[in-house]
């Protein structure tokens, strides 16, 4: 597997490759990878005949300080994941070649993307991953990307941005990879403690229940349980809402209709994780 950390190097190797028009899929990673990423990468490598996984922690979607100074760096762990993986090629770049002294920022309107759910709670976190990933698709221009539908509201963001700028690029967007208990699998859990990790596991249950009873009953009851569950485990709940899939948007006129999604934000032991459960 190669390893770049500059872009330079990258163009000169991407440049080759092209010349021998292979499929190009990418799977972009801040780091600190577990089987959900590696999922993504098997993916990438399955369908396509050559795959790249960058590992950035881009600080623009941090607002919070000490989040983003806490996050784990495994660097020499994530590479021997990602060899065992079958990844081809690891970009693991520098702020200056992220973002060089003078480049352009790119705007692009969220609309209601950026107003409901994550959107309020961490301003500026979206605008960031418009940044990055823009940065990301227009250095590698892969056929394929990869993305984990754990972060759901994410993933329609990354839409939106393909959209706009990318059209060529198809995305895979690929189910939540959980523990035997159901906790969707992310880097944040290994700042819980083996407690922390089963009250956790509480989230998901509570996401089942929710979808499972609005099929039967109106959906702010069905809310209003879920709720009362995430109380009685003691977990502080940011958000637990009810909202149609493709614009996150919640009302009775849409639900049951369609394709829905219950979504969830909470703190156990000061780390604050996310879920959801398309239905």
């Amino acid at each position: 597997m190669q390893v770049y950390s500059r872009k330079s190097d990258l163009d000169g190797f991407l440049s080759g490759i092209r010349k021998k028009r292979i499929k190009i899929g990418f799977v972009p990673t801040m780091g600190a990878l577990h089987q959900g990423h590696i999922r993504l990468v098997e993916k990438s490598v399955e369908e396509n005949d050559y795959t790249i996984v960058s590992i950035y922690v881009n600080h623009l979607q941090f607002n919070n300080k000490s989040d983003f100074d806490n996050y784990p760096v495994p660097r020499e762990k994530d590479i021997k994941m990602l060899e065992a993986a079958g990844c081809d090629l690891a970009f693991i770049p520098e702020t200056k070649d992220m973002y060089p002294k003078g480049y352009e920022k790119v705007s692009l309107n969220l609309g209601a993307f950026n107003q409901v759910l994550e959107g309020p709670v961490r301003p500026g976190h979206f605008d960031g991953v418009v940044q990055v990933v823009y940065r990301l698709f227009d250095y590698i221009r892969p056929d394929r990307a990869y993305f984990g539908l754990k972060d759901y509201q994410q993933c329609q963001v990354i839409r939106l941005l393909r959209n706009a700028f990318f059209p060529e690029i198809a995305l895979q967007f690929c189910s939540t990879i959980r523990t035997e208990s159901g906790l969707a699998m992310s880097s944040r859990n290994e700042r819980l403690s083996a407690d922390g990790k089963a009250k956790a596991a509480t989230l998901y249950k509570v996401l089942d229940t929710i979808a499972r009873l609005s099929r039967h009953i109106e959906a702010s009851d069905a809310l209003l349980y879920g709720r009362h569950m995430l109380n009685e485990q003691g977990i502080e709940t940011e958000y637990l809402e009810l909202a149609h899939a493709d614009t996150l948007l919640a009302g009775k006129k849409w639900f049951r209709k369609g394709k829905n999604v219950v979504l969830v934000a909470a703190y156990i032991e000061q780390v604050r994780l996310i879920d959801n459960i398309v239905f």
